[in-house]
């Protein structure tokens, strides 16, 4: 019926293309595989080994959005991306939201273009995975480093980022000092990359030459006559100085503006970041909805009404480690 409505003479051209593709045993063979029900493919998409990208129209009247979900989470690595729109034909309806979708995931195996900001946030974008990083702690940090060696941690931090973003496809949106805001098309990506951050800094801190971490419990050394004071803090320079930051991740159409993106989905993903620990990922549950059955652990963190708004969100955090 949605197709009828969107488009009355698509019956007309497609019963042409069809007439002019096909012959009538073909479409005897179609019909009697559909009537025997021996046309369900299903068991056949575990074996799929391409990238594959799953679309599925929000509104779809005809088919249901879970069946997409199922689709998508029964092939290994597959995207799913719900796009606006109730028709189930891709080419009719908002054919720029689909494009929007389909000409980056076209695009991954070229070398990845320079994305200009403007160009990145600019325009209607569908639905998006937001997601917020801040480091921890970065106000005492730079109280105790001074800013000249505090800017330093911080290049560090924009550094292993940046590189996080690009490697899993997401736009940076923008900076704050202390964190970033980015977007992503694909739910898995934004959890992929928020994984990958946290396991970069994970690393980096685990290999600093004076970890804190290795000692903790122990008592603070005292200065021999040979150890100047200034050696005796080296362990606090620049570089032992560890990073740890908390990321929130949230799903939905955030409005596109100045450069930047605005609406309740990107104001939940910033609530969300807040109430995350050092080292945690927390994403809503339309976040872990989009990335199910693709490999992900999450612990149930239960309801929290965010501050400004009125009705709960269901948190869950990432479990990177031991994933």
């Amino acid at each position: 019926m949605s197709t009828r409505q969107e488009d009355p003479a698509a019956g007309l051209r497609w019963g042409e293309v069809y007439r002019q593709s096909s012959t009538g045993d073909q479409v005897a063979l179609i019909f009697a595989a559909a009537i025997a029900n021996d046309d369900d493919a299903r068991g056949e998409l575990p074996n799929v080994r391409v990238p594959t990208l799953v679309m599925h129209r929000k509104g779809d009247t005809n088919v249901p959005l879970a069946l997409g979900q199922g689709i998508a989470a029964a092939i290994p690595d597959a995207t799913f991306v719900p796009v606006g729109g109730v028709i189930s034909h891709y080419a009719l309806g908002d054919q720029e939201a689909v494009l929007r979708v389909v000409l980056p995931f076209l695009r991954r195996g070229e070398p990845a273009p320079t994305v200009d900001a403007a160009d990145a946030v600019a325009g209607p974008r569908g639905v998006q995975t937001v997601l917020f990083t801040d480091i921890v702690g970065h106000t005492e940090m730079m109280r105790r480093l001074g800013d000249e060696k505090g800017r330093e941690v911080l290049r560090e931090h924009e550094r292993i980022t940046r590189e996080a973003l690009k490697a899993h496809a997401g736009v940076e949106v923008k900076t704050m000092g202390d964190g970033f805001m980015a977007s992503f098309a694909s739910a898995v990506r934004a959890l992929e990359c928020a994984v990958a951050i946290q396991r970069a800094f994970d690393e980096r801190n685990a290999s600093l030459p004076a970890h804190p971490e290795a000692l903790e419990g122990r008592a603070e050394p005292q200065p021999s006559a040979h150890a100047s004071t200034g050696s005796a803090r080296a362990d606090r320079s620049v570089g032992a100085e560890p990073i740890r930051v908390r990321i929130g991740l949230n799903a939905g159409e955030p409005i596109a503006e100045d450069e930047d993106l605005f609406g309740a989905a990107v104001i939940r993903a910033a609530r969300i970041a807040a109430l995350a620990q050092a080292n945690e990922i927390l994403v809503a549950n339309v976040v872990r909805d989009l990335a199910e059955g693709k490999g992900f652990m999450f612990s149930d963190r239960g309801e929290i009404v965010l501050r400004g708004f009125d009705d709960p969100v269901r948190l869950f955090e990432v479990r990177w480690a031991q994933a």
